[in-house]
């Protein structure tokens, strides 16, 4: 084949072609570091910057950035790249290459590719792995402690009723007591903050739980600060328990009663919005409608480098509160395990804003209070399942104290056994959550599956999954660790559910 016939080859036009690059793509003379050209996406996301440095146009600097690597395309021909943070918390992937013209000269492909969003992503990945891992931490550390102060505060009441005459011993066994009641609000707290707290989910209109909770609202603020509420016209209905959303509303109004020592304004907002994909995909939560509960004060602020631990447990410690460096965890963790999210933004002496996003519900029902069931005990027979040996020889001792028959197991596949020995079944287990072989839950289907009749009662104080009811009965569980007297209340509203 001939030269003459030889197929011709397609001619680009090289503008054109760098016009549809989706990233920034900008000519550089290296001698000068002036921008000569710049694609079209250069230009809809910059500017046009012909004529100008590039580290003053795009990096706002004096002289040649840092960062810049430049020289080192130049000097070695290849291909070099750095990724960059701008004041303004933009993040730039920035490649650079070394180019020569027909005419000898030599020019700088730099190419710019902004990498923000997936920093963002990036970043909150991490928050959330470091979070999660401090939330087993502190969720394993809480189910051994409630194990514990169960037996302590167990052995303590029988201690007292067998020394009442001696107030030498009922005085110290009373410390006793008083300091296993604060510990066991530090270990609730880190429950919460591990998203394995034991709840009662119900739906309820946070609008109304705002309106009946102004009076403590008022009360938790004084007189020094005003108080401002802008709710949304519409119902706000979320599917939460209320004790928590009670617990989240009292340590933000809290925090921002204290950042505002001189006095100031607090506003309280609720409004339904969409959480886009992208912003569900950063908050690790569903995309769809959600109901923003804000809280805004006019206070001090919060440095940026404690915004980035805000939500650690015991990174802030203040004053002597019980379950101090813990509201904010516990926060966190409530409303991880409904399904939400929480946000802050802050600014030095202008005030903090924190966001609180839940999922909207789509039915609201009016919330009822428990009811109290008379305390009594009949000799029914109780089936006690529990694998921590010590923690089953205390609850026992306080059914036993408050008049009932005790079956014992020490876990699922042992009270099963237990269950086909017994003569009659029992008139009700309770059971533990988490025990090795099978879990509390595993062990109520099986029993319901069996006598379905046979009311069950958790006790844990800590749970691994939101516990669901088993057939047609109440959901009835009590938290470690529990005194004879909640313990007999708690047993006695299960008999007579």
């Amino acid at each position: 084949m001939s030269g003459a016939e030889l197929p011709m080859r397609p001619s680009y036009d090289p503008q054109s072609l760098l016009n549809a690059q989706p990233v920034m793509v900008a000519v550089i003379d290296p001698a000068s570091y002036t921008i000569q050209f710049q694609n079209e996406t250069g230009l809809q996301r910059l500017g046009d910057l012909s004529g100008r440095s590039c580290y003053e146009a795009i990096a706002g600097c004096p002289a040649p950035c840092a960062f810049c690597k430049m020289p080192q395309a130049l000097s070695t021909g290849e291909v070099t790249v750095n990724e960059v943070c701008l004041p303004n918390k933009q993040h730039l992937l920035v490649q650079w290459s070394k180019a020569v013209t027909h005419d000898g000269r030599t020019h700088i492909i730099e190419t710019i590719t902004d990498v923000t969003a997936h920093k963002r992503l990036e970043e909150a990945a991490q928050k959330a792995e470091k979070m999660e891992a401090l939330s087993r931490l502190a969720g394993g550390m809480a189910h051994d402690i409630n194990n514990l102060l169960t037996v302590i505060l167990c052995a303590s009441e029988h201690i007292t009723h067998r020394m009442e005459s001696s107030e030498s011993v009922v005085d110290p066994v009373r410390q006793i007591q008083g300091a296993v009641d604060r510990a066991a609000e530090l270990t609730r707290r880190l429950v919460a903050f591990s998203h394995h707290q034991m709840v009662q989910p119900c739906q309820l209109d946070l609008n109304m739980i705002i309106h009946e909770l102004n009076p403590q609202i008022r009360s938790l603020t004084g007189t020094g600060i005003s108080l401002q509420m802008t709710l949304d016209a519409k119902p706000a209905p979320v599917l939460v328990d209320r004790q928590q959303i009670e617990h989240v509303m009292t340590v933000l109004v809290s925090n921002a009663r204290d950042a505002m020592p001189n006095g100031g304004c607090l506003t309280l907002s609720t409004i339904v919005e969409a959480v886009t994909v992208d912003i569900a995909r950063e908050q690790a939560v569903k995309p769809g409608l959600y109901v923003h509960l804000t809280v805004r004060d006019t206070g001090c602020g919060i440095a940026p480098e404690v915004q980035a631990h805000l939500f650690e447990p015991f990174f802030i410690r203040k004053g002597e509160e019980t379950g101090r460096g813990l509201g904010l965890a516990s926060v966190y963790g409530m409303v991880r395990q409904n399904g939400g999210f929480i946000m802050v933004a802050s600014e030095a002496h202008a005030g903090t804003q924190f966001t609180v996003a839940l999922p909207r519900s789509e039915l609201v029902q009016p919330w009822v209070p428990p009811s109290r069931a008379p305390v009594s005990a009949g000799g029914e027979t109780i089936l006690l399942v529990e694998d921590d040996e010590d923690v089953r020889m205390a609850v026992s001792d306080m059914l036993k104290i408050a008049g009932y028959t005790v079956e014992e197991a020490s876990d699922g596949m042992e009270a099963l056994q237990r269950l086909q020995t017994m003569t009659s079944p029992p008139n009700l287990v309770l059971t533990d959550v988490m025990m090795p072989r099978m879990t509390g839950p595993q062990l109520a289907k099986q029993i319901y599956a069996m006598m379905p009749a046979v009311p069950i009662l958790y006790m844990s104080g800590y749970a691994d999954r939101i516990l669901e009811p088993v057939g047609d009965r109440m959901l009835a569980f009590i938290r470690k660790p529990f005194t004879s007297k909640e313990l007999t209340r708690k047993v006695s509203e299960s008999l007579n559910a």
